[in-house]
C-alpha cells in the first residue's frame, strides 16, 4: 500500500476561505452577511465536486489502460442530500454520461470502474479526521 501525503491550506481572506494547493486557488465561501454568493462554492459542492472530478478522472484513466478508444467525453452531474443535525451530506448520487462508439460491455466497465474513484472510496469507507492545534499564533 502506497502512501503519500497530500496538503491544502485554507485562510479566511476578505471574508471568504481561499484554498491553496500546489500553485492552485479556489475561493469558497459566504458574504459577511452569511448569504452564499454566486462566485463562490459552498464546502458542501467543494465535496461533490471532488466527488465528480475523481468520478470522471477514473473513469478516463481506466478507458486509457485498457485501450477503450471509442470514449469521446465523459460528464458527471452530482446531485447531494443534505441533513441538520449535525449537518451534513447524507446522500449523493453521480449520474454518469459517457459518450462515443461503446461497446455495451465498455459502458458496463467504465460504470463499473466509476465506482473506484478515491473520493468515493473515502466517502463511503468514511475517514478518520483528527484536529490538531497549530502551535503558531495568528499575528493581529
Amino acid at each position: 500500500m502506497s502512501s503519500e501525503t497530500i496538503h491544502v491550506h485554507v485562510r479566511e481572506h476578505e471574508g471568504k476561505a481561499q484554498i491553496t494547493a500546489r500553485q492552485a486557488v479556489l475561493i469558497s465561501g459566504r458574504g459577511p452577511d452569511g448569504k452564499e454568493l454566486p462566485d463562490t462554492f459552498k464546502a458542501g459542492e467543494l465535496i461533490l465536486g471532488a466527488l465528480g472530478t475523481c468520478t470522471v478522472g477514473t473513469v478516463r484513466a481506466y478507458a486509457k489502460q485498457q485501450g477503450i478508444t471509442g470514449l469521446t467525453d465523459v460528464r458527471v452531474d452530482v446531485y447531494g442530500q443534505e441533513a441538520d443535525l449535525p449537518s451534513r451530506i447524507v446522500r449523493a448520487e453521480i449520474v454518469l454520461t459517457l459518450q462515443g462508439s461503446l461497446s455495451a460491455d465498455d459502458k458496463i466497465r467504465l460504470r463499473q470502474a466509476a465506482a473506484t474513484c478515491k473520493i468515493g472510496n473515502t466517502l463511503s469507507r468514511g475517514i478518520e479526521i483528527q484536529i490538531a492545534a497549530s502551535k503558531t499564533a495568528i499575528a493581529a
